[in-house]
């Protein structure tokens, strides 16, 4: 009986264990990671897959060894694998763990199968993930330290000549080749160092290209560089060549020539001297039968071609020559013989300008018909500005110019071409009554009663003065201006006879009107101690002052206003004028300038 008891106990045993053996194998590991399992130092083992999760993602990477980049010179760079993108795959990595005594075999295989892996600690390699660009950035930082730029050979000045700068050999780190070697060691417990991958890199431009530069600008400088043109000749010496030398790096090698800014300015006397302007043909209109008459044949101008001539200097110098022809273009007229007045638009008079000369000395008569002359058959194209000093020209005595009273200063004194302003007198005129606007205009200093004459009042005159003072104005119609100037010797009379097409413009005149007259100042003495003793002889006469207005409407052919001009002339009061020699003694209201006390 008590051998009964104690089979029976024992079967009850074995079948307790059995159950509970099963109950632990199977039911209880169904769900979860097997028992000695670990990642890496973090023990996963009785986890569920979930729980697992919660407890390696709250795990850090912080621990492990850490992997270093070695450059050139021995420094070293440490990353953690987080800052180089490396993260851990948390359910992937619980998944591998999990796998151990949950894969595919039958229920009582797999209980076996535990049953054999239970006493096994088993680690678990992790699985990451990484992200390549976190570890791009980071090496981005050591190649910035480890990179360096090559130094192209130069060429600087050195006294009078020039000198050769070495080039120098840069490196850059090969970024993908480095970061193919550091890779191996993201998921290595152990860590570890790997050395920069670094290549030289070569400068664009040697010492050779540097060498051969400073011969090509020795080349250009060492005998001057002559300029021709017919029999004249313009020559650089060595200096100005040197300091016009331009020695420009380009792609694998230098430039070597002259500075273009450098040459305009060289050239800018010679293009000066050799610019010749063309010369229009001047014409005669006969209105009668409408035809034109050409009196002056028109001359072909010349001028430098300046962009031409900077390239062929450029093609001769690089090319080891010194001698230059200048590239110098014909600059064809405007207006030539032959051209007809309809095709110029040359139809009628548009308006008259003239003034009188009666009493004017023979020199101020002769200045007046010289003068006039260079205006006579101009013609001005439609948009241009007439300038009376540019078509007058130089008033010298080589011109054919005499002396005359002019005024200069606070002072009527003989002159080179005095009686030209009656010319400008003039041609104001028939360009005011032409109603082209006027750009500029000048009064004379006091009133002169040349500009008088003929019933017209004070205020309508115009005054030059090179460069300072000039008469302008724009042809703004869309036809040319054919000038033409006649004296009449019998009536003392000039005029400006306006030809072209009308187009329906009108003038009105106002004016001019005046206000009262200005006194003139006491009288100027000046002592001359050339002049007899005791005498005394008038050099100018008193006018008084005064203030003229003279206005001006144009309007179009529909009556629409164009221009409302007012020419206002402040005429000084003018002090008459003495000269008095030793013994004279001038009135006691006058102004004196010099003599005894």
């Amino acid at each position: 009986m008590r051998r009964l008891r104690m089979a029976l106990a024992a079967c009850l045993a074995v079948a307790l264990a059995a159950v509970m053996g099963y109950a632990l194998l199977g039911p209880y590991l169904d769900g979860r990671i097997l028992p000695g399992t670990s990642v890496w130092s973090v023990p996963l083992g009785g986890l569920t897959p979930p729980e697992a999760v919660v407890r390696l993602a709250e795990a850090s990477l912080d621990g492990q060894p850490s992997l270093g980049v070695e450059g050139p010179e021995g420094r070293l760079w440490a990353f953690s694998p987080r800052e180089l993108g490396l993260s851990l795959d948390a359910a992937a990595t619980v998944q591998a763990a999990y796998a151990p005594g949950h894969e595919g075999l039958s229920r009582w295989n797999l209980l076996a199968a535990r049953l054999r892996l239970l006493p096994v600690s088993r680690a678990i390699a992790p699985q990451f993930v990484w992200d390549e660009g976190v570890a791009w950035s980071k090496l981005q930082t050591v190649a910035a330290v480890i990179d360096c730029p090559p130094q192209d050979a130069a060429v600087r000045p050195d006294g009078e000549g020039w000198a050769v700068v070495p080039a120098r050999y840069g490196r850059r780190m090969v970024m993908t080749a480095t970061l193919a070697a550091l890779e191996p060691l993201l998921r290595s417990p152990d860590g570890g160092v790997v050395e920069a991958v670094v290549e030289p890199v070569a400068p664009q431009i040697d010492d050779e290209a540097a060498a051969w530069a400073v011969e090509q600008a020795e080349g250009i400088v060492h005998r001057p560089l002559e300029l021709l043109f017919g029999e004249a000749r313009w020559t650089f010496d060595e200096a100005s060549l040197r300091a016009m030398v331009v020695i420009r790096p380009q792609e694998h090698g230098f430039w070597v020539g002259l500075d273009e800014a450098a040459m305009r300015e060289a050239l800018a006397p010679i293009a000066a001297a050799l610019r010749r302007a063309p010369v229009d043909a001047r014409f005669h209109f006969d209105e009668t039968s409408g035809t034109l008459a050409a009196f002056a044949e028109a001359q072909e101008g010349q001028e430098l071609d300046l962009e031409a001539t900077i390239a062929q200097i450029e093609r001769v110098v690089q090319s080891g020559g010194h001698r230059v022809p200048l590239i110098v273009r014909a600059v064809e007229p405007r207006y030539v013989g032959g051209m007809s007045a309809a095709s110029l638009g040359i139809r009628e008079t548009i308006a008259v300008g003239e003034s009188y000369f009666t009493g004017s000395s023979s020199a101020r008569d002769h200045n007046i018909r010289v003068g006039a002359a260079r205006f006579d058959g101009v013609i001005i194209a439609p948009g241009e500005t007439f300038s009376f000093n540019a078509l007058l020209g130089d008033v010298t005595l080589e011109e054919g110019y005499e002396q005359a009273y002019v005024i200069v200063g606070e002072r009527t004194v003989q002159g080179v071409g005095g009686g030209l302003c009656q010319v400008a007198t003039t041609a104001f005129r028939a360009a005011f009554y032409a109603g082209y606007p006027i750009l500029e205009r000048w009064p004379h200093a006091y009133r002169v009663r040349y500009y008088e004459l003929g019933g017209y009042g004070p205020g309508f005159d115009a005054t030059i003065y090179a460069p300072q003072l000039d008469l302008r104005f724009v042809n703004d119609s869309p036809y040319p201006l054919l000038i033409h100037t006649e004296v009449d010797k019998a009536r003392s009379r000039l005029r400006f006879v306006f030809y072209s097409t009308p187009d329906g413009r009108t003038v009105e005149q106002i004016g001019p009107t005046w206000g009262k007259e200005e006194p003139p100042p006491p009288p100027v003495y000046e002592y001359d101690p050339s002049l007899p003793s005791g005498t005394v002889r008038q050099v100018e006469r008193a006018k008084p002052g005064l203030t003229a207005v003279l206005e001006r409407i144009v309007r179009d052919s529909e009556g629409l206003m164009l221009y409302h001009d007012r020419f206002v002339s402040h005429f000084l009061p003018w002090p008459a004028r003495y000269r008095f020699g030793p013994g004279f003694v001038p009135p006691p209201e006058a102004t004196v300038i010099g003599g005894d006390d």
